[in-house]
């Protein structure tokens, strides 16, 4: 068994609290993932220049947003997949697809990791 999760990137709660389970830690708002931007020397300069922002802003919506504050490293795919369905009903169907799609691409751009349960016995 599997579990994301969250990578050290910096992130905020915003907006008000939308749909969510009854757990400790969830509330339900939305995230904003914050994201340094890596400039070269040239692109360093120009964006002193220019005065441009240093980081990427990225508001995700209110299903991916649960889905964040879930993937703390204490629930693996099966639970997570549990709570969105339970929270989002046919909002979310087809859930386990819907649901690993977005964890894909969270761990494609690096907010995500995912690392095999601690006590999986792999024989």
């Amino acid at each position: 068994m599997f579990i994301p999760h969250r990578t050290d990137i910096q992130w905020e709660y915003f907006g008000p609290p939308g749909p969510h389970p009854e757990i400790e830690g969830v509330c339900g708002r939305r995230v904003r993932i914050i994201q340094e931007k890596s400039f070269s020397k040239f692109e360093k300069f120009l964006s002193t220049l220019m005065k441009a922002p240093t980081h990427v802003n990225r508001d995700l919506d209110d299903l991916n947003s649960l889905m964040w504050e879930l993937m703390d490293g204490e629930r693996n795919f099966v639970e997570i997949i549990q709570l969105m369905d339970s929270t989002f009903h046919e909002r979310m169907i087809p859930t386990t697809e819907r649901t690993l799609a977005s964890i894909d691409q969270l761990v494609n751009l690096g907010y995500v990791r995912i690392e095999p349960l601690a006590d999986d016995d792999p024989s």
